[in-house]
């Protein structure tokens, strides 16, 4: 059964406030929240603090991962991170999955989440430089990519989250934005 999307883009710089945002959320119905964002920002951490606060358990995508040769997406054992979810559910109620791409994933195993949670770091100067680098708006995700490729960067599962950033806009659709400041 489909949930209403009743929260507001809301944006939040300390996890402690974060938190206590989601606890205030009526969450006796099953689902997952979802924790997104590119590779470094943080999510690891908050995913690791909100599963402790909420006491729901935590599933990490990436040990989910096969060999990786190159790319993320191609990589994940679906049958294995679909049954953990749909078992921690049934047990727990609630589950913390946490990795980039989070929203493709979660659509080739016919899941949503119910709150989507995205981690952006902000540098000293109030910009998000992963947009700047990555996903600018005023190019494509292929002239990014080409870009990179002539410049002889290195892709790898880069051009997964590349891709991913362009058609699921997951900062633009998220629940809550969390930006971790960078020090």
């Amino acid at each position: 059964m489909p949930i209403e999307k009743t929260v507001k883009v809301n944006i939040y710089t300390d996890d402690h406030t974060l938190i206590k945002s989601i606890e205030n959320l009526p969450l006796e119905f099953k689902g997952i929240i979802s924790i997104d964002g590119v590779d470094g920002v943080g999510k690891s951490t908050l995913a690791s603090k909100i599963a402790k606060e909420l006491r729901s358990p935590l599933i990490e995508i990436d040990t989910f991962v096969q060999e990786q040769r190159g790319g993320y997406i191609d990589y994940i054992d679906y049958n294995r991170l679909n049954e953990r979810i749909k078992k921690n559910i049934i047990e727990n109620r609630l589950v913390i999955l946490e990795g980039i791409c989070i929203q493709q994933i979660l659509d080739k195993i016919g899941l949503k989440s119910f709150i989507k949670i995205y981690v952006k770091v902000i540098d000293n100067y109030g910009f998000w430089m992963d947009e700047i680098r990555f996903f600018p708006p005023d190019k494509s995700a292929n002239e990014v990519i080409a870009e990179r490729k002539a410049n002889r960067f290195s892709l790898g599962h880069v051009e997964d989250i590349i891709r991913y950033h362009y058609t699921y806009m997951p900062y633009k659709n998220a629940d809550y934005l969390f930006e971790r400041r960078e020090v």
